[in-house]
């Protein structure tokens, strides 16, 4: 009988080992961003802190509008969908 995994809440895809590929895939994105629409990695940082202390994030997404929180948070101008001043 297979082992079902425990669903993942508070993790980030560099977290799950099982997303490897997806979070590669979401590095690479991130990296051809151009660098005026890239967020500094210290606000990267405190944003994905942030977000992984929110109850809205599970297996590496946000449950309120859907986006991979790694790859949102290295957007510059984007913003929290849960509260507009959070980040």
């Amino acid at each position: 009988m297979m082992e079902k995994k425990p669903f993942c809440r508070r993790c980030l895809l560099e977290d799950m080992p099982d997303e490897a590929a997806l979070a590669q895939s979401i590095r690479e994105l991130i990296d051809l961003l151009p660098e005026e629409k890239r967020a500094p990695a210290d606000m990267t940082a405190q944003r994905l802190a942030q977000c992984r202390a929110c109850d809205r994030l599970q297996n590496g997404m946000c449950m309120l509008c859907g986006c991979y929180v790694e790859l949102r948070a290295a957007k510059r101008m984007m913003k929290c969908p849960d509260l507009p001043g959070k980040w």
